[in-house]
């Protein structure tokens, strides 16, 4: 399945390939391996939801920081780019800023375009925010303000390469991922809840 916001790049790519065929079999080519290209980076695979908080987008962890609550996860452009909500919440806002496109794992990152999405849960504010890389220009939000949101549902898509941090409240919870931990969007846990069960 193809996530909504990058089937048009792939349709218009499959479409340049039929249309360029009968006149040139480079560029039918061509466009025929962006097509595979672009329907492996907008992938969009069905997850089964992990245990505790979990991870918001696939990748990898680049930094952790227990006190701040924060996890932030660098996504190559062999990731699946559609993210996913850590816990069950309420949407309290979303913030959307422009900025600039430094590659996603330098530390201007910071100053770069973004979406930020605060998740008001049982045991306080989740902040997710998105933001795009050097190649990635948009970021398609699939959620609105105020939106009741279960655990793993998709918050939106990021096109290519790009960062994800989630800052959690330090104090109710306990970071299980260290840097350099591969996690799957809706799937690996990142965190748990001190003295609470959460499903």
């Amino acid at each position: 399945m193809i996530a909504k916001g990058g089937r048009a790049f792939a349709g218009l790519s499959a479409l340049a390939a039929a249309l360029t065929f009968p006149f040139s079999i480079v560029a039918a080519t061509c466009f025929a391996g962006l097509t595979v290209f672009l329907v492996l980076v907008f992938r969009d695979p069905g997850r089964k939801i992990g245990k505790g908080i979990v991870s918001p987008a696939d990748g990898t962890v680049r930094e952790v920081d227990q006190q701040k609550g924060l996890v932030s996860i660098y996504l190559a452009l062999r990731n699946v780019h559609v993210t996913r909500a850590p816990a069950q919440g309420r949407l309290g806002f979303i913030r959307l800023s422009s900025g600039t496109h430094a590659p996603a794992f330098s530390r201007k990152t910071l100053g770069n375009e973004r979406a930020e999405l605060a998740l008001d849960s049982d045991f306080g504010r989740i902040t997710v925010v998105e933001m795009t890389g050097a190649i990635a220009r948009r970021i398609v939000l699939y959620v609105k303000d105020g939106e009741s949101l279960a655990k793993g549902q998709k918050l939106g898509l990021i096109r290519f390469g790009s960062r994800v941090d989630v800052f959690l409240p330090p104090g109710a919870v306990k970071i299980s991922v260290a840097k350099g931990t591969r996690v799957r969007a809706g799937v690996t846990t990142i965190a748990e809840v001190r003295d609470e069960d959460v499903d």
